[in-house]
């Protein structure tokens, strides 16, 4: 009879790991199913959380309301001002003179209705006026502003994030060829053609490039955490890659015109330069004299009525007053303000002048970087060729370790410098379209 094979059982140790796997799966099966899916955030949904989601733009918006509520208080200094007033007041009790005249009654009973005018004060409560509506105009760059600054912030943090990400697949490249040089080394050295220092060599490598993968994936983390607190986006999530931004006309001439026409930040030093004469005008009127008219009507009750008591009565009167002397007040107050004027145009002249150079140091970063891309993506494609042939010629002992991890050194770093460089050179537009003060407008676009 034919003798029967023995069936094949599995040694004891593959046995256990394959129960215990099957265990880990179950047991963690449920939490990988309940992991919602990544969200793809776009570089127009990144600005447009921003601009829902950032204190800085809620702390504008209220500036606005503030300065409204301030033009409401200048409007109501020109307006009739009504006031009423009522009292009772009881005595402990009546008294009267010896020949029956009634002094004082035993309760009195009063009531006012007083109205009070402004006709004129120097001029002051129209200049005051017309400041809160400069004011509420300036808060309203200042949202502008406030908006351009976190836009900024934004695009420079999602680009961020595009470059770690870009970092961790060059690591994730480099930590893959390191395993081959290990296996390539390790094989040489099972049949003698390579020392174990070679083989050693090749396993610093790989550690070191699993550290390089580490750092890069921790500083992608950082980056995420960066871009989720500017826009409020909550749970994972993944960036899509946006298009190139187009050329920009790098003519500093017209472009420093055209900043000093749509930077929010210099037009509200404009504003902010106008409401300071204003402060002029309001200062003047302190050496000018006021009037105002003031109408009453009044009615009281008595019990017993004194002699003489009036029931009720009306009156008016036109007050004008005129300021003779009040210790050099209204003369500190002018010259505070004309010095506050006289700093406002300081401050508007500086920032003109900081627009000139933010500008040429804004294209001359464009040009930079953009003369650079060319040469890194050159050196890309020749760090690859070069890379291949070493490794090939590793492979068969014509090139050391040392020979190809320098290849692989100079691949990494071209690969690097031409992601920085491209990612480096949208940032760069988008602050030249900031300094410029169109970047609202190339985002809308």
């Amino acid at each position: 009879m034919p003798k029967t094979r023995p069936r094949k059982r599995w040694p004891v140790h593959l046995l256990k790991c394959t129960v215990f796997l099957s265990l880990a799966f179950l047991a963690f099966a449920p939490e990988l199913r309940a992991q919602p899916a990544e969200r793809a955030v776009t570089l127009e949904e990144a600005y447009r959380l921003a601009l829902e989601n950032h204190e800085d733009l809620g702390i504008a918006r209220e500036n606005i309301n503030q300065a409204r509520a301030d033009l409401t208080k200048s409007v109501a200094r020109i307006l009739p001002n009504i006031t009423a007033e009522g009292s009772y007041t009881r005595f402990t009790e009546s008294k009267s003179s010896g020949t029956g005249f009634v002094t004082q009654p035993e309760s009195s009973s009063a009531a006012e209705l007083r109205l009070t005018q402004p006709l004129y004060s120097g001029g002051r409560e129209w200049a005051v006026q017309r400041q809160a509506k400069l004011q509420i105009q300036s808060e309203t760059k200042g949202l502008e502003g406030a908006s351009e600054s976190v836009m900024l912030d934004t695009g420079r943090a999602y680009y961020g994030v595009l470059k770690a990400q870009k970092d961790v697949e060059i690591k994730r490249a480099a930590l893959k060829r390191a395993q081959e040089r290990l296996e390539v080394a390790d094989a040489r050295f099972t049949v003698g053609e390579v020392t174990k220092s070679a083989v050693l060599r090749a396993q610093a490598e790989l550690a070191g490039a699993e550290a390089e993968l580490l750092r890069s994936l921790n500083n992608l983390d950082n980056s995420k955490v960066l871009l989720a607190r500017l826009t409020g986006i909550e749970g994972a999530f993944s960036l899509v890659e946006p298009a190139l931004q187009g050329a920009v006309a790098l003519v500093p001439e017209r472009l420093i015109e055209r900043a000093l026409e749509e930077r929010s930040d210099y037009t509200r030093l404009v504003l902010q330069e106008k409401a300071a004469s204003e402060s002029i005008t309001i200062a003047k009127a302190g050496f000018k004299p006021s009037l105002k008219l003031e109408g009453l009507y009044s009615w009281r009750d008595q019990e017993p009525q004194t002699t003489f008591f009036q029931k009720e009565s009306a009156s008016g009167t036109l007050r004008l007053t005129y300021p003779i002397f009040e210790g050099f007040l209204r003369k500190a107050e002018l010259t505070d303000a004309r010095s506050e004027l006289r700093e406002a145009e300081l401050v508007r002249l500086g920032l003109k002048r900081d627009i000139s150079v933010q500008v040429n140091e804004a294209i001359n970063n464009v040009k930079a970087i953009d003369s650079l891309i060319e040469s890194f993506r050159r050196q890309v494609a020749f760090a690859e060729e070069d890379y291949s042939m070493v490794f090939e010629q590793f492979k068969f002992g014509v090139a050391t370790t040392l020979d190809v991890i320098d290849a692989d050194t100079v691949l990494v770093s071209a690969q690097t410098s031409f992601a920085s460089a491209t990612y480096d050179l949208e940032v760069a537009k988008l602050n030249l379209k900031f300094v410029t003060g169109t970047l609202v407008d190339g985002t809308a676009r």
